[in-house]
């Protein structure tokens, strides 16, 4: 049996204890945020290990501490069904299985608790922005908080830029109705991006939903402006005006900036991190600035790694390239704002809503 959730209600989640807005899922009501959890958790078959023998509080503030915990707090496991094959399972968690019995192990490393609560914050001299307590001295540096190491990171977009890539370009469509087909294909690969991305399931059932939004315009419109920027023909005879006038005012900015700078799919993959994260660290809670900033040093180090195993670039070229990169953020920014303007101009809804991830 899948996952059928019933209408919401003002509620108690029975797994986190958190007041809000419920469906039924998997048996008993529940948040969002811990349905989600909980079919990440069966269908990829994860053992969570605690740190405190399964002794751990459950209450909203706790929930994302201790996985193990919060994974007993949820029912009727036999209800979720195994994934059937592996096709879009990410390289991290394949890599993670034991041999023989295609389980994945995860100790107590894998949460928030530790950067929250056992490391420096504030002004400390031993912890800064610049240096994260989860990035280690191993070659293939590794972050604890969102379980995965750096290359398999920048691994993981660079695979979504690849399942994105197979959908129409949105510089090609012709009117309003195709690009509304264009949005819903990229919309729900946007969902799944967004569920199975390393640290998603430690934040919040809001915080996800603020980020979704960014995945779908990542997904939807950086992607074919970095297509655009390898082949400036796409995005050619579009015949509905104000569609067409959004489009050439994008392609005259982001979509110039990405060719002058000639971005590989790596350096793409990493930018596209870099704006869905900055993007979604506004007005969000803290758990969602820890993971935001993990993210990007996580794959700021990958990417210097990719740099150094694939090119002759000294550490300042690299440190320079970087920075160029990481400028795009503002120019994509000011597009992101433009196309809320745009869809509100043609009545075309900002994301679609985060119910059944």
């Amino acid at each position: 049996m899948a996952d059928t959730a019933q209408p919401s209600q003002q509620n108690v989640c029975l797994v986190c204890g958190l007041s809000c807005r419920t469906h039924f899922h998997f048996g008993g009501a529940s948040c969002t945020a811990c349905a989600s959890f909980f079919r990440r958790t069966v269908s990829l078959n994860i053992r969570y290990v605690c740190k405190r023998e399964n002794d751990c509080i459950s209450s909203p503030e706790m929930r994302s501490i201790c996985r193990a915990c919060r994974y007993e707090c949820c029912i009727n496991k036999a209800v979720v069904q195994q994934r059937r094959n592996d096709k879009r399972t990410p390289k991290y968690v394949l890599n993670s299985r034991v041999e023989g019995s295609g389980e994945i192990v995860r100790d107590y490393t894998t949460n928030s608790y530790t950067t929250l609560h056992e490391f420096p914050q504030g002004d400390s001299k031993e912890t800064s922005p610049t240096t994260s307590p989860s990035i280690s001295e191993d070659s293939d540096e590794f972050s604890k908080i969102l379980d995965v190491s750096h290359m398999a990171l920048l691994d993981y977009y660079v695979k979504q830029v690849e399942i994105a890539r197979k959908v129409k370009n949105t510089l090609q469509v012709r009117s309003i109705s195709e690009l509304l087909e264009v949005m819903a294909i990229q919309n729900e690969l946007a969902i799944e991006a967004c569920t199975m991305c390393p640290g998603a399931d430690i934040l919040d059932r809001e915080d996800v939903e603020v980020l979704l939004k960014y995945f779908q315009f990542a997904n939807t419109w950086m992607d074919s402006l970095w297509a655009y920027s390898v082949d400036p023909t796409i995005g050619e005879d579009i015949l509905d005006e104000p569609l067409s006038e959004f489009i050439a005012q994008v392609k005259s900015t982001v979509g110039s900036s990405f060719a002058h700078l000639k971005l590989n799919i790596y350096e793409f993959a990493a930018l596209k991190s870099f704006c869905i994260w900055k993007l979604g660290v506004h007005d969000t809670t803290i758990s969602m600035k820890i993971v935001a900033q993990e993210q990007y040093l996580g794959v700021t180090a990958a990417l210097r790694k990719y740099y150094e195993t694939t090119s002759n670039m000294c550490d300042t070229e690299i440190a320079t390239r970087i920075a160029e990169i990481t400028l795009q953020i503002v120019p994509v920014f000011s597009v992101y704002h433009d196309m809320v303007q745009f869809y509100h101009q043609v009545g075309l809804p900002t994301h679609s809503v985060f119910e059944e991830c």
